[in-house]
């Protein structure tokens, strides 16, 4: 059986690094998974958590070390990984994000693996070998609920961000705000709770990061969830999903207005775009997102 050892967050509740894992065991590979973070408050630091987790790699000789973006951690840890194993980075953030710290670790790996489309160009900068897959749900915590009665018109689950990278995101909530009493806006809302907003909303919202490089892991969420999806557009989105017959987007406050105001009164239509969504879901199950990455690696 192959190993691998999964450098990323599993002691917080809603981290996606534990439904990934659980991807990965999924194909019959042995994970040992590390909590990155919270080694570093047991030993005393992040010096001694670097040093503790060379020693396991060294030790456990896996077939492939994955590190899930792992912030604050040195490349050194990488290079010495890859004395002892094929290395791979995750990472699902977008361009803002690939700052000196990430690209000196994308020098060393030997495999990097975007789940932002527009990220894929730049990582390509510093390893060749970069690919871009799919982020993927939660099937333990999204999944379509039957017989459930739609009571929220419109709404967002997310943060109203005001940092440059989401500047949109908060001009449409407030704009949605003042044209509908029906919007529910969600923050903080994970698990089974995220589930039951999507499954009871009529129209589901998704608001691109402005520079368009790509989407977080939400719409994925409501896809698995059997949501109708309204979402400004992103780079090479029509790769993935075919537009007005799987999601809907709009590209200013006017277009969301109309469009919104049209599937609201449209109901077989919506449903029809919602279920055409839903049925793409099992392409973006953990499972299958841990099989792209290890096919990438050459591990299967």
């Amino acid at each position: 059986m192959k190993k691998v050892i999964f450098i990323g967050v599993f002691s917080t509740p809603n981290s996606t690094n534990i439904s990934q894992s659980r991807g990965f065991s999924q194909n019959d590979v042995e994970v040992i998974n590390y909590d990155y973070r919270e080694k570093s408050r047991q030993l005393g630091g992040i010096h001694n958590r670097d040093l503790d987790l060379i020693m396991l790699i060294q030790q456990t000789k896996p077939d492939l070390v994955f590190f899930s973006k792992c912030n604050m951690m040195s490349h050194v840890v990488v290079d010495e990984a890859n004395k002892a194993s094929k290395t791979c980075m995750w990472m699902m953030d977008a361009s803002h994000n690939f700052d000196f710290e990430m690209v000196e670790k994308a020098k060393r790996v030997n495999f990097y693996i975007s789940g932002v489309e527009g990220v894929v160009d730049i990582a390509k900068k510093y390893c060749n070998n970069t690919y871009f897959v799919n982020q993927c749900f939660d099937d333990e915590f999204n999944f379509k609920i039957d017989n459930f009665d739609y009571d929220i018109d419109i709404s967002f689950i997310g943060s109203a961000d005001t940092s440059k990278i989401h500047e949109n995101r908060k001009k449409y909530i407030d704009f949605l705000k003042s044209k509908y009493n029906s919007f529910k806006h969600f923050d903080n809302v994970y698990g089974l709770e995220h589930n039951k907003v999507v499954n009871k909303t009529k129209i589901n919202l998704n608001f691109s990061p402005t520079d368009a490089t790509g989407v977080s892991v939400r719409i994925y969420k409501i896809m698995a969830s059997g949501g109708f999806l309204m979402t400004t557009p992103w780079k090479d989105m029509e790769k993935t999903f075919d537009v007005d017959k799987e999601i809907v987007i709009f590209n200013n406050k006017n277009e969301l207005k109309e469009k919104i105001d049209f599937y609201l009164k449209n109901n077989k239509l919506r449903e029809e775009i919602k279920n055409n969504f839903y049925k793409k879901s099992e392409e973006y199950s953990p499972k299958m997102w841990a099989n792209k990455i290890l096919k990438y690696c050459n591990i299967l």
